[in-house]
């Protein structure tokens, strides 16, 4: 038998992922992303708490390649094309608010804080760039990701995250030496990465279309997976060897793969690698925090990071009204901005490597930063509540684009709300319409209710989920409410507010899915229509027919499949 001993970085990479693995199940329950869970695995198990791991040279070549990857992640993600339909956003109140919140960051850091020029702006930038993972995950999530004021932001955070880049790829060039003066290592950074930028861009448009295709030709997916690790490696390598960020290399390949049309088996393939090396990453960059610090300086770290959010949202505010936003969707875009993104840890822990930063400056940023990302979801689940309170504070009403309440007559009545206005609703309104039965719509798709405005029709923006939405479409007034829900969770918490609110209407609620029909029914709706369900009935239908079967024979036999579907589902409900 042969005596092994375990290896130092075996035992700590063990306690690494073994940590990491805890805290995000646990955080994950209370709905808290998982960029904080690894966060405060790597602080509890750090030299500042438990002393269970040592940041030493091999955790941070892994911090190194988790930063490589996440910027190769946001290069397929980025999108030229998407970028320039957003341009008035971007270029207009991006580029003011990026400025103004950098330069107004800066300024206090270095008047009111004594820190130099260079750690200002690097403290700056990292407080600046918000999270667009956590702004799209809970836009999505709540179903507001077409809002006029989630596309602000989103198309802010795009702008932040370029940002983030030029500064990962400068802050070696702020390093103050005597032989050297900065402006020449900026300008040799900045010549350097354009220069070998440009031809990985060369590479990657011309070559690894060719490298690829000759790949899928194997159809291995472990050549596939090998591949594309083997390209991200050695962009950054190349960069590396040349005194520049590996993650300009991989990012710069991300964006030219994020164009082809092996982008989506690329993302696919890279995932598993891409989310433990970051989650490592994070984890390390955890351990440099100093826990000690909340003990003893938690009422200024309290302070800080309510000033930052403040700060954020203010800026946002005042440079959204400058390109002529209203009050209130500047006030929505300040508050979904107010978080600091991943990019930011990323800026704070290589400014720190490079001894820009001292260590416990660094760890107040990081605990400020992370106490922003805690309190993110809390600000953008109650946007809308907080921005109403602002705008009643400030003497300010919801501008004709937020009040869409305006566009609903106050005498409506005796009408059927018709929420979903894409392909089914439009069917629907056309027969409601041929037989003179008034309707209004709603969808959250800004496209479709342009369309059905366009045509005449009575079309707001809005989510049926919002009893308060309901209830300016009059819903008590109603004769009957047909909801069109993709997620059963969803559909079955809007009948429930319908109908705790009192309100006795008939509701058919249109489903993709049957799984749950019993559910919707106790929640209170009359009827539920599973798409998928009945789209599968008509076919069968029309084989019968066409296999020779009598009008009368087929519509028993789906009658009674009908009847059958119902008692299963009400049986396994019961059971």
């Amino acid at each position: 038998m042969i005596d092994w001993k375990q290896p130092a970085f075996f035992l700590e990479l063990l306690v690494i992922l073994t940590s990491s693995l805890v805290s995000v199940v646990v955080f994950r329950r209370f709905r808290i992303p998982d960029i904080l869970a690894y966060l405060f695995a790597g602080a509890v198990i750090g030299p500042y708490a438990l002393g269970l791991v040592k940041d030493d040279a091999n955790i941070r070549l892994f911090s190194d390649l988790g930063v490589t990857f996440l910027l190769f992640d946001l290069g397929l993600e980025f999108s030229l094309p998407r970028l320039l339909a957003l341009r008035r956003s971007v270029f207009g109140l991006g580029v003011l608010q990026l400025t103004l919140t950098i330069a107004v960051m800066s300024g206090v850091l270095i008047w009111f804080g004594g820190y130099s020029s260079a750690a200002s702006l690097v403290i700056a930038g990292a407080l600046t760039v918000s999270s667009t993972a956590i702004i799209v995950r809970e836009l999505h999530e709540l179903r507001l990701i077409n809002r006029h004021h989630a596309q602000l932001s989103i198309s802010v955070s795009i702008l932040q995250d370029l940002a983030a880049v030029i500064l990962l790829i400068l802050i070696p060039a702020l390093v103050v030496t005597p032989d050297q003066p900065v402006y020449r290592q900026i300008a040799w950074t900045l010549g350097s990465s354009l220069l070998l930028g440009g031809f990985l861009l060369g590479v990657a448009r011309w070559v690894l279309p060719h490298v690829f295709y000759e790949i899928t030709k194997i159809q291995s997916e472990e050549i596939f997976v090998l591949t594309t690790l083997v390209i991200v490696l050695l962009s950054g390598w190349l960069m590396s060897a040349f005194g520049l960020s590996m993650a300009l290399g991989a990012f710069i390949i991300g964006v030219m793969l994020g164009e082809s049309e092996f982008r989506h088996q690329v993302e696919m393939s890279i995932r598993p690698f891409r989310d433990i090396l970051m989650g490592l990453f994070f984890a390390s960059l955890g351990m440099k925090l100093d826990i000690g610090l909340l003990s003893g300086e938690w009422t200024m770290l309290l302070i800080g990071t309510a000033l930052v959010v403040l700060g954020k949202w203010a800026i946002t505010v005042a440079s959204a009204l400058i390109v002529g936003e209203s009050f209130t969707n500047a006030c929505k875009a300040g508050l979904l901005l107010a978080q600091v993104s991943e990019f930011g840890f990323a800026l704070i822990a290589l400014a720190t490597e490079v001894g820009i930063l001292a260590t416990d400056t660094s760890s107040r940023v990081l605990l400020i930063a992370w106490a922003t990302m805690v309190l993110s979801p809390v600000l953008i689940r109650y946007n809308f509540e907080i921005s109403e309170a602002l705008a009643g504070m400030a003497g300010q009403r919801f501008s004709a684009r937020d009040r869409e309440s305006e566009h609903i007559p106050p005498d409506l009545s005796d009408h059927v709300i018709l929420a979903g206005y894409g392909r089914v609703g439009q069917m629907i309104g056309r027969f409601l319409r041929t037989n003179q039965i008034s309707f209004i719509a709603m969808d959250i798709d800004s496209e479709q209710v342009k369309k059905g405005r366009k045509d005449g029709e009575l079309v707001i923006y809005g989510s049926c989920d919002r009893i308060e939405l309901l209830e300016r479409c009059h819903i008590a007034r109603a004769r009957l409410a047909i909801l069109t829900f993709k997620s059963l969770k969803e559909a079955q918490r809007a009948v429930s507010k319908i109908r705790s609110s009192g309100y006795a209407l008939p509701i058919i609620v249109r489903t993709q899915h049957h799984s749950d029909y019993t559910g919707l029914i106790m929640a209170g709706a009359n009827h539920v229509v599973p798409e998928m369900f009945e789209a599968s009935l008509l076919i069968a239908a029309e084989v019968l027919t066409m296999l020779g079967f009598s009008k009368g024979e087929v519509e028993e036999q789906i009658d009674a499949e009908r009847k059958r579907h119902r008692h299963l589902r009400w049986t396994s409900r019961l059971g």
